[in-house]
């Protein structure tokens, strides 16, 4: 596609197939540049966008993949209850797989998507032996799930996600996330209480209550976003963080997920990223020319630690990106470290902390020093250990920038004292710290009364607000 990604030879042999089946509607051109863009197969798009049937599209890709399509429950043949057993039904739930018995050869496996090939991997590597996918759609596989008796497990470990038609829950997914895009809503909390789905959206800072469908139930939209988002469908004891991302009007925009289990059932909180709306300039942000040339005058020394404090939100990121911009040339070598990345720099190495294998902010600065750079970026300075390394490589010849959490600039200092750091080596390595927050206006439109344009806040957008403390 012109100024676009190509599509690729499977996803244009798929899209042949749908298009000869009559009664397909769905505009396969657009969706076939939206997977390209988005990376994502054909298939997936179609049916994870609503935009058609499991029983259309699956036929289609199962004959493009020369797999059998087993149409109905009664057609799959027996299932492997010892299989299951040894899987477990949740994890088959989660993932839209059911191993069918084999005497010889390689074990009959139903997929709703068989071009998942990490999954094929995994199926082998526990089932012992070979795989051989047959295309199912999710109802067939769970109608056979829940009569080999594993309906109860899953039930007990993942709630009634599924029980009612998936359709109303994925437009309802869907239309909940394209109105968080057009609104410029920074945030989606999706919440369980007593009274049913809660849903809403940060829009200026302000959170604003959006209408939900009663019928709906709050479990399946927990589901529905996990399986967006690849998380674990079948985990609701446990904090879980993923991601994925959709494309809204040609934009794409990456959703961050981080999953909370709660009193009443879990709690789901989406932050909206767009790459496209990163303002990076100091005009753009809104900051004074005065406050830019002392700023500028910060970062721009060899050395030292500089600060940006400020509220959730506040744009602290984006300042520090901004800064990242600024300093970006050949002769500077940027490093940073993050949780999470959340937009890409051109030119800078970014690394992702991940805690769960011990890849934190502490032991990725100890290798980033080795890599010799002039610039670091430190997402977050928030426990002693992280604080310590960052002002030992401010005070041996490297530029550190973060962020940190005070109520003001001048209680940076105080701050990073109380993390353990020397107040010897703070007021040796510090040479800036700015504190930003941004303000609310009233709508132009309502003058604050609320109105459609302002998604009945009555604010608009946000004027920066900033203090800059500087240390010699």
């Amino acid at each position: 596609m012109p100024g676009g990604k190509p599509v690729s030879p499977f996803d244009a042999d798929l899209a042949r197939h749908l298009a000869s089946r009559a009664g397909f509607t769905a505009d396969l051109d657009r969706a076939q540049a939206q997977a390209a863009a988005e990376g994502l197969p054909l298939h997936r798009l179609l049916i994870d966008r609503g935009l058609a049937e499991e029983e259309t599209v699956l036929p289609a890709l199962a004959a493009v993949l020369n797999l059998p399509f087993v149409a109905d429950p009664w057609s799959a043949g027996a299932v492997d209850t010892a299989a299951i057993d040894r899987l477990t039904p949740a994890f088959l739930r989660s993932r839209a797989a059911l191993p069918l018995i084999a005497e010889t050869g390689p074990q009959p496996v139903l997929l709703a998507d068989p071009s998942d090939t990490a999954l094929l991997s995994e199926l082998a590597f526990h089932l012992d032996r070979a795989v051989a996918p047959r295309v199912a759609t999710l109802r067939t596989i769970r109608a056979l799930l829940s009569g080999a008796g594993g309906e109860a497990t899953a039930t007990a470990e993942t709630g009634p996600t599924e029980a009612a038609d998936d359709g109303p829950v994925i437009r309802f997914v869907a239309e909940t996330l394209a109105e968080a895009v057009a609104s410029g809503a920074s945030d989606i909390h999706v919440e369980s209480l007593p009274a049913g789905l809660a849903v809403r959206m940060r829009i200026n800072g302000l959170l604003v209550p959006m209408n939900t469908d009663p019928a709906i139930p709050a479990a399946s939209v927990f589901a529905r976003l996990k399986v967006m988002a690849r998380a674990n469908v079948a985990e609701r004891r446990l904090p879980q963080d993923a991601r994925f991302s959709s494309t809204f009007s040609g934009r794409r925009i990456d959703f961050r997920l981080s999953s909370l289990p709660t009193q009443h059932g879990e709690s789901i909180v989406l932050r909206v990223l767009d790459p496209q709306s990163l303002r990076l300039g100091w005009d753009k942000l809104g900051f004074a020319p005065e406050m830019v040339a002392r700023i500028t005058a910060c970062i721009e020394r060899p050395s030292g630690l500089f600060l940006v404090t400020g509220p959730t939100g506040s744009g602290k990121t984006t300042t520090l990106y901004t800064a990242l911009a600024h300093l970006n040339e050949p002769r500077r070598k940027i490093v940073t470290v993050e949780d999470p990345i959340e937009y890409s720099l051109p030119g800078v190495q970014q690394v992702q902390v991940q805690e769960e294998i011990g890849l934190t902010f502490a032991r990725i600065l100890r290798s980033i020093l080795r890599h010799d750079p002039n610039v670091i970026m430190v997402g977050e300075i928030r426990d002693p250990e992280t604080a310590e390394i960052a002002c030992r490589a401010a005070q041996v010849g490297r530029l550190v920038l973060s962020t940190l959490h005070t109520r003001d600039a001048r209680g940076a200092r105080t701050r990073l004292v109380d993390l353990g750091v020397p107040d010897y080596i703070v007021g040796d390595v510090l040479r800036g710290v700015l504190a930003q927050s941004l303000a609310l206006t009233d709508c132009p439109e309502c003058g604050g009364a609320g109105c459609r344009s302002c998604s009945f806040t009555g604010t608009s957008a946000r004027r920066l607000e900033a203090d800059l403390v500087t240390f010699d």
